[in-house]
């Protein structure tokens, strides 16, 4: 399992530049569009990516004047190693598409809590099994599927309050995050640049 960890954060890691940038810019851009309306205020201040691959979020960051800091494996082990900050000392977190490939969540999701100012935001984006299932292993490090209400759940019981949670949706319309539960999760799947995953953001 280690060199399967090992191989897929290097694919991660070699994902081309441009192709890169163009879609961390577009995921900070609605990560920040998210934080105005749950909080009235862009993102700001210091940022820690977990799970960061290239760390090309983290130069997006950078380049809107927010101080970031990317932790990948090999060099970090999100299940066991401890974030090198302090208490209270980070204004937001963002994981992409990376929870499921945690076999336990709890290690990171305390140290998340840990760093994060009160108030402060984590972002989490992640496959929706109930969408996705017949895709979702085969990726070989997919270990752990999650749905809104075992995402949701998880977030409560590590003492996160859940203040978003939505199709993972990038760069559309807020419109698409009203419609009805009953259709906008089916929908979210068929439209143009759909998903089938899910977006959470959940505060301290």
């Amino acid at each position: 399992m280690d060199l399967i960890k090992k191989n897929y954060a290097d694919w991660r890691r070699n994902l081309q530049p441009p192709e890169a940038e163009v879609w961390n810019r577009r995921l900070f851009q609605t990560y920040n569009e998210i934080a105005i309306k749950l909080t009235g205020r862009n993102l700001q201040g210091k940022n820690v990516d977990l799970g960061c691959g290239n760390n090309v979020f983290s130069l997006v960051c950078q380049k809107s004047s927010i101080e970031s800091w990317g932790f990948d494996y090999p060099d970090f082990d999100l299940e066991k190693d401890t974030i090198p900050f302090a208490n209270y000392s980070i204004d937001f977190i963002t994981m992409n598409a990376v929870i499921e490939h945690i076999n336990n969540p709890k290690h990171i999701l305390m140290e998340t809590k840990r760093i994060l100012k009160k108030n402060g935001l984590f972002f989490i984006r992640t496959p929706n099994w109930q969408l996705d299932f017949k895709n979702f292993y085969n990726n070989q490090d997919h270990v752990r599927p999650y749905t809104s209400v075992s995402l949701k759940k998880t977030l409560e019981y590590s003492g996160f309050s859940v203040m978003f949670l939505e199709p993972g949706l990038i760069k559309k319309s807020w419109l698409w995050w009203k419609l009805p539960e009953f259709i906008k999760w089916r929908a979210a799947s068929y439209i143009k640049g759909g998903t089938k995953s899910i977006l959470a953001v959940a505060q301290k």
